[in-house]
This record gives C-alpha cells, sequence and structure tokens, in this order.
C-alpha cells in the first residue's frame, strides 16, 4: 500500500511565492520612462552645449573677419609707407644729385679767384671730377692747383698734363686734372 505523507515534514519542498505580473510590467515600464527621461536630458544638455558652441564660433568667425579687415589696413598702410619711403629716399638722391655739382662749381671757382685760368670742361662722374682748363703762365696753373687743396672740400687731386700752347698768338698752358669729392 502506498502511503501518503500529508504532514509538512523535513522532506516536503517550501512552495515558492508567485510575484504579480502587473507589478512587475510596472516596473518595466518605470524603467522605460526613467530611461526615456534620461536620454531627453541628456539630448537638451547636448543641444544646449551645441548651442553654446555654434553661437561661441559665430563671435570668433566676427574677430577674424576684423582681425583680416585690421591686417589689410595694416598692409595699406605698409605699402603707403613704403612709397612714401622711396619718394623720400629719390627726394634726397636728386638733393644730392643737385647740391654736388653746385658745390664743386662753387668751390672751383673761388679757387679761380685771383688767376688767370679759365676753364674749358668739367666733367662729373659719382665723385670723381675732371677738369680742363688753360692758363697764362705756369704758376697760374700751380697756385690754381694749390688753391683746390686747400678747400678741404677736394683730395686725391692729380695734376695730370701741363703743356704749353699757342693761341691767336698767345702763349698759353693747357692743363687737366683728376681728383675726388671728400666724404
Amino acid at each position: 500500500m502506498i502511503r501518503i505523507n500529508l504532514l509538512p515534514g523535513p522532506k516536503g519542498k517550501k512552495a515558492k511565492p508567485q510575484y504579480d505580473v502587473r507589478a512587475q510590467a510596472l516596473l518595466g515600464i518605470g524603467v522605460i520612462v526613467i530611461t526615456l527621461a534620461g536620454c531627453w536630458w541628456y539630448s537638451a544638455s547636448l543641444d544646449s552645449e551645441l548651442e553654446v558652441q555654434q553661437e561661441e564660433k559665430r563671435d570668433k568667425e566676427k574677430q577674424v573677419a576684423q582681425l583680416k579687415e585690421q591686417v589689410k589696413q595694416v598692409q595699406d598702410f605698409e605699402q603707403k609707407k613704403k612709397l612714401l619711403e622711396d619718394k623720400n629716399r629719390i627726394i634726397d638722391q636728386l638733393e644730392q644729385s643737385r647740391l654736388g655739382p653746385v658745390k664743386v662749381l662753387d668751390h672751383v671757382s673761388q679757387s679761380l679767384e685771383p688767376l688767370k685760368v679759365w676753364l674749358t670742361k668739367l666733367g662729373i662722374a659719382s665723385d670723381v671730377i675732371e677738369l680742363e682748363g688753360k692758363a697764362l703762365t705756369n704758376d697760374d696753373v700751380v697756385e690754381f692747383v694749390n688753391n683746390l687743396r686747400r678747400t678741404d672740400y677736394f683730395t686725391a687731386i692729380n695734376l695730370q698734363e701741363s703743356k704749353a700752347a699757342v693761341e691767336n698768338k698767345i702763349n698759353v698752358y693747357q692743363f687737366r686734372l683728376v681728383f675726388r669729392l671728400k666724404g
């Protein structure tokens, strides 16, 4: 015969409690709602950060445009400055070249004053001066060379040639000088 033990005892298993399906469904829906809310909040924070970055980018682009304009103005100013410096340099060169021959002629004419010497040719190339002339006596030629040396405006005065000649039945001395400007 079969025995059936209806009393709980050491050999019997405990019954598992049953969970309510409604509670599990509510818990699942709650987790999904919280996850969606978290995603929405994270998306909103990323959108606001993106807006901040785009606004910052627009500000930087405005600053770049302003700086480009300033760079253009500086370049224009530098071009104008260079043009003015070139003009000033040319003016200075013209001024020096204008004064050079005038001063040379002035000092040469001052050296001629009491003498009977006249010039037939005067050539100025850079700082080298070639001078040709005539005098009534050889002493006048020597005195003219000495007067040029006293001016402190010329250097390396070299009497290259002095020769006697006759012009219109008058004895004259033809001479040729080469010298340099000081400085």
